[in-house]
C-alpha cells in the first residue's frame, strides 16, 4: 500500500512539473509572438539566450524598416524530456521602401535553460530575416 501511495505521489510531481513547464513554455512562446506582432523587436530579445544576444540584436536593427501584418503560429513540437521545443510561425510583413506584403516560415528553436540562476524558456535561434 504504501509503494503505490508513494508511485502515485512520484508521479503526480512529475506530471504537475511537465505540465508548469508546458505553461511556462506557452508563456513566454506567446509573449515573444505578441512582441514580434506589435513590431516591438527590441523587447522580443530579452527572449534569446546571452549568447546569442548580440547576433539577435543585429537582426532587429537590421529590419528596422520593416512591420510585421500578421504572425501565426501553424505548428508546436514540445519535448518535455529533452527539454526543447521547435515552433513554426508564418509572418506576414512589408518594408517601408517596397510596400509589398511578403510572407515568411520561421522555425524557432526552444529550450529550457539555466538563466540567471533560473530554469527558463529561451530562444535559441535567431530573429529571421525579413528581406
Amino acid at each position: 500500500m504504501k509503494k503505490a501511495f508513494l508511485l502515485a505521489v512520484i508521479t503526480m510531481t512529475f506530471i504537475a512539473c511537465a505540465q508548469g513547464m508546458r505553461a511556462e513554455f506557452e508563456k513566454s512562446m506567446n509573449q515573444y509572438g505578441d512582441l514580434v506582432r506589435v513590431n516591438k523587436m527590441e523587447l522580443a530579445s530579452s527572449f534569446t539566450t546571452e549568447a546569442l544576444m548580440e547576433e539577435f540584436s543585429a537582426r532587429v536593427r537590421a529590419a528596422k524598416n520593416m512591420r510585421v501584418v500578421d504572425y501565426r503560429i501553424t505548428g508546436v513540437k514540445l519535448d518535455e524530456q529533452k527539454a526543447e521545443a521547435e515552433v513554426r510561425v508564418e509572418i506576414d510583413y512589408y518594408t517601408l521602401s517596397a510596400y509589398r506584403l511578403k510572407t515568411l516560415v520561421d522555425t524557432q528553436k526552444w529550450a529550457y535553460v539555466d538563466q540567471g540562476g533560473a530554469k527558463q524558456w529561451r530562444l535559441v535561434s535567431l530573429l529571421p530575416e525579413f528581406k
